[in-house]
């Protein structure tokens, strides 16, 4: 079906409107711009679709009988369904065009509509292309959430404790500097071979040499099998609560022939409850893993459909599922999955006034005026609360003129010789450990601060990591961010919140730690 078909049914249903109608074949023609030949063929292509019936009368000029059997749109539906079940997904992003219609309003109408009479597929809209599901290359929210729902760690944090995952048991020696992890036997990837403890070494050993998160796991020293499903980690320094850090979605086991795998190769195959059956720049569905060793998805399927003109109306702290105008809707909220700050780096701009002037500019609407020593240069982070801070920092007016100069990052990182660097601390999984990860990644520490003040930074690190109670392990880190506070280097501008929008018929939706929720435990009330 093409596009131009659905444009010339629409141009002759305004002509003649829906029901039986008397009409020659010429005139049918001339709505079609066409031949009455090419009529002919048009109208018994339309008929094959269900659009319409045409019943001719033999002679010219005579008049037949055509019935338009469905709107327009509803044509354009049906068109739809049937390229989205051939996994034309371009194609389906034409058709919901025709006519100079706007793609992202029609699309997320034609979706709505799908979701409310879906029993078996839940949908959601995203605002732009999914990023590489890989769990050491992935840094944004939803890209993490993602991996946690395709991959497996050893151990899961849920609610306030750990769960095993692809661990069922686990055990230190008493210095804490030795952990062995026992696997279960039945797990299996999705292309149905076996977790082994070699996929879970090979994995482990790619973040230590990672140029990225090397410096998170810096501590550890060896991660070698004891057998096919028992793995012995040792550590170069104590750490009671390594559970917690091989939680996160980095630590996600790859089966180990994909780990180093281009990513114009790389396929992405876990062991979670959902497979990634389409991965495409248009939609991405994830469909449930029938073989998973945990409990298994009480959704069939979950599909997120991207398109750009959608930023336009999300917050970036909202995300939401498919809704029918006439549906119903509730809303879930969590008040802090982590925070934006600001990281004053030049010596010069460490001051209490200069903090206190950049914190109530970005914390309010209002454009401040205050005096720059010289024009700074600053980086921040790819999401809408950080451009938005970057917006009114370049825009502020200074008596020198001088004009502040961002630079966009990807989340987590940033540039070297910067003045400023606005970005997020996303707290996932425990709190403490968050913290720590944000300390331990961010690399340039040592230029930022004086010698002292490195030098107390990295003594609250180690304390932290040796420390074996969590509230503790937060305790130690919430008074290195007053330190830093104090000391005019690191302030936390507002914290960040997040809202679900959700269908009245997807019940058990939960915000979990990561900013989304737990697909796993979704449902569709068909009542």
């Amino acid at each position: 079906m093409s596009k131009r078909k659905l444009e010339l049914y629409e141009g002759l249903f305004k002509k003649v409107g829906p029901g039986a109608n008397k009409i020659t074949i010429g005139d049918i023609a001339s709505a079609f711009n066409c031949s009455d030949r090419h009529a002919r063929t048009l109208l018994k292509q339309m008929s094959e679709n269900n659009w319409l019936t045409w019943h001719p009368i033999k002679g010219r000029g005579q008049k037949g009988e055509l019935n338009c059997h469905i709107e327009p749109i509803q044509a354009c539906y049906q068109a739809v369904d049937i390229a989205i079940k051939q996994e034309k997904y371009e194609l389906a992003h034409q058709l919901i065009g025709f006519n100079g219609r706007d793609v992202a309003f029609g699309l997320k109408h034609y979706l709505g509509q799908a979701s409310s009479h879906s029993e078996k597929t839940i949908y959601a809209p995203f605002h732009r292309k999914l990023g590489w599901l890989h769990p050491h290359h992935s840094m944004e929210r939803t890209e993490r959430h993602l991996i946690h729902e395709v991959f497996q760690t050893l151990v899961t944090y849920h609610g306030s404790e750990l769960k095993g995952e692809l661990a069922h048991h686990w055990e230190s020696d008493k210095d804490h500097t030795r952990w062995t992890f026992h696997l279960r036997t039945g797990a299996t990837f999705h292309d149905q071979s076996p977790v082994t403890a070699a996929d879970v070494v090979e994995s482990l050993k790619a973040l230590t040499l990672s140029s990225y998160w090397q410096r998170l796991y810096d501590h550890i020293n060896v991660i070698e099998t004891a057998s096919l499903h028992c793995v012995v980690i040792t550590l170069k320094d104590a750490d009671p609560c390594l559970p917690y850090l091989l939680s996160r979605a980095e630590t996600s086991i790859i089966p180990h022939r994909n780990i180093y795998q281009p990513e114009g190769t790389y396929i992405p195959i876990g062991s979670g409850p959902f497979i990634v059956d389409i991965n495409s720049n248009k939609v991405l569905r994830l469909k449930r893993n029938n073989f998973y060793n945990g409990q298994n998805a009480l959704i069939e399927q979950i599909e997120i459909w991207i398109h750009q003109e959608w930023a336009l109306d999300k917050k970036c702290a909202e995300n939401f599922f498919f809704l029918d105008g006439d549906e119903k809707n509730y809303k879930v909220s969590t008040t802090n999955i982590g925070y934006f700050f600001i990281l004053l780096n030049h010596r010069d701009l460490q001051t209490r006034a200069t903090k206190k002037a950049l914190l109530r500019l970005l914390e309010n609407n209002n454009v401040a005026s205050f005096h720059l020593p010289f024009p700074i240069s600053f980086s921040y982070e790819n999401n809408n609360d950080n451009r938005s801070f970057a917006n009114k920092l370049m825009n502020i007016s200074s008596p020198t003129s001088a004009k502040p100069s961002g630079s966009q990052v990807v989340y987590g990182h940033t540039l070297s010789n910067q003045d400023l660097a606005i970005g997020g601390i996303r707290l996932e999984g425990d709190r403490a450990t968050s913290l720590f990860a944000f300390f331990k990644l961010y690399p340039y520490w040592d230029k930022n601060l004086t010698w002292k003040q490195h030098e107390n930074l990295l003594l609250v690190l180690q304390s932290v990591r040796s420390c074996v109670s969590l509230v503790q392990r937060e305790a130690l880190l919430d008074s290195l961010l007053e330190t830093l506070y104090d000391s005019n280097v690191l302030a936390i501008i507002k914290s960040e919140d997040l809202m679900l929008t959700v269908p009245s018929r997807v019940r058990n939706v939960e915000i979990n730690s990561i900013g989304w929720c737990d697909f796993t435990k979704l449902w569709i009330d068909q009542n």
